[in-house]
């Protein structure tokens, strides 16, 4: 009997041990854990005259503006002007979904100032890639297919509050 009993023990343990190894990996392979959150989605487009600008610096339509604890409390004004959604998103996702588009910045076409800081900064390990954002946004949140096409119903209170959505409603930026 006593040998039974030592027997489920082990096997108890080696099954924890591999449900431990197979959670991890998992978790590691899709992007870390899954957590709600609420979005600040834009609902109309900001403009710039110059064009340029405007891609850069404008949120547009189904935009997140930032993401919330699932818990955060917002301001009438907030409830009135953006629309606020419930969505599941592991870690990249979370990181991926308010990315911007950036380019290297072609040093040659700086000042001999700032080619010289840059000089030093590379000879005192200092130097970190100079950027340029080129869309203030990689991703967006496709408004079509969660239903959501008019900004005024928000004066209504938030009609998607209930639902709860995942990464299958953003979609890459063209």
């Amino acid at each position: 009997m006593k040998k039974y009993l030592q027997l489920a023990i082990l096997i108890i343990v080696l099954a924890s041990i591999f449900y431990g190894i197979y959670w991890g990996i998992k978790r590691w392979t899709n992007g870390g854990e899954i957590k709600t959150y609420q979005a600040l989605v834009a609902v109309y487009d900001e403009k710039n005259k110059d064009p340029i600008e405007d891609k850069k610096s404008s949120m547009k339509k189904g935009y997140v503006i930032g993401l919330y604890p699932e818990d955060h409390q917002w301001s009438k004004t907030e409830e009135v002007s953006y629309l606020i959604l419930k969505i599941k998103l592991n870690e990249k996702q979370v990181q991926k979904i308010v990315e911007s588009i950036e380019e290297n910045v072609d040093t040659k076409t700086l000042s001999e100032e700032e080619q010289e800081m840059i000089k030093k900064e590379k000879k005192d390990g200092n130097y970190q890639e100079q950027k340029n954002v080129v869309s203030i946004r990689r991703y967006k949140i496709n408004l079509d297919k969660i239903g959501f096409s008019d900004p005024n119903s928000l004066l209504n209170g938030q009609p998607l509050k209930d639902k709860v959505f995942d990464w299958e409603i953003v979609e890459k930026i063209e």
